[in-house]
């Protein structure tokens, strides 16, 4: 299979999609169809922006470029995750970073030292990459987590003073919305490992098999990811919501 792709053969990607946006323009979902359409823009030059940046990374390969990479990575999802969970985003951006770093960094280090070893250690060409799917998938568990934390009915906030009243701690006191939150935010990797391979081939295995692997090594690859990105997410929605108890102003 040939796995480099003419930029003129993926022009016609570009012309398939013209044909939702022309009809959603016919419809009269004007607005609808420029969102898509400029989402389609925004993703094209953020990718060839990327894609640029880390052909450059990858060649130079310095393990300080690497690692300023890394935390950068983390503290964008750190901030993005605040933002979208409604939290002020300069009192959140340490310590959410902080949590994310902390459950990210021993999965990657499983990655590098147990199952693929390169050559550097600290190759830019695995850690990045793996770095960027422990993030991009702990992100919406990480949002869904820091929103139901965060945004509480009548009845949470009279549970909360109640038990502040009677002298519970910050962190006892919030029991029960770490919990609903922990809740929440699990549902969607539970629900995704639950039909992964029967309903639709996932993302790190299919590209391997593309890419000509073994479809059994590809597996053990895609166990070894899905492993770690639960492992990640688990443990920094943990940190994020305890770190994010101490950043509460309320009662």
């Amino acid at each position: 299979m040939n796995t480099s792709v003419p930029w003129s053969d993926l022009a016609f990607f570009y012309i398939i999609v013209v044909i939702p946006l022309v009809i959603l323009w016919m419809m009269d979902l004007k607005d609808l169809s420029k969102d898509l359409a400029v989402s389609i823009v925004r993703m094209t030059v953020q990718l060839l922006v990327i894609g640029f940046y880390l052909q450059t990374v990858f060649n130079i390969d310095n393990l300080a470029i690497n690692l300023v990479w890394l935390v950068a990575m983390t503290a964008i999802a750190a901030i993005t995750s605040a933002g979208r969970a409604k939290m002020p985003r300069l009192r959140s951006a340490v310590p959410l970073t902080a949590a994310v770093l902390i459950a990210m960094v021993p999965v990657l280090l499983m990655f590098i030292f147990i199952l693929s070893r390169p050559t550097p250690w600290y190759s830019a060409q695995l850690m990045i990459p793996i770095a960027g799917m422990l993030l991009g998938n702990a992100l919406g568990s990480l949002v869904i987590a820091l929103r139901r934390f965060n945004i509480r009915t009548p009845e949470d906030k009279e549970h909360l003073e109640l038990l502040t009243t009677m002298g519970a701690t910050k962190v006892e006191a919030r029991q029960a919305l770490i919990k609903t939150a922990l809740r929440a935010s699990a549902s969607p990797i539970i629900a995704s490992m639950a039909t992964l391979g029967l309903v639709a081939l996932p993302g790190m295995m299919t590209g391997q098999i593309l890419g000509g692997s073994d479809p059994l090594e590809a597996v053990q690859y895609q166990i070894a990811i899905m492993l770690g990105i639960s492992a990640t997410q688990a443990l920094a929605i943990i940190l994020a919501l305890r770190f994010s108890v101490h950043l509460d102003e309320e009662f």
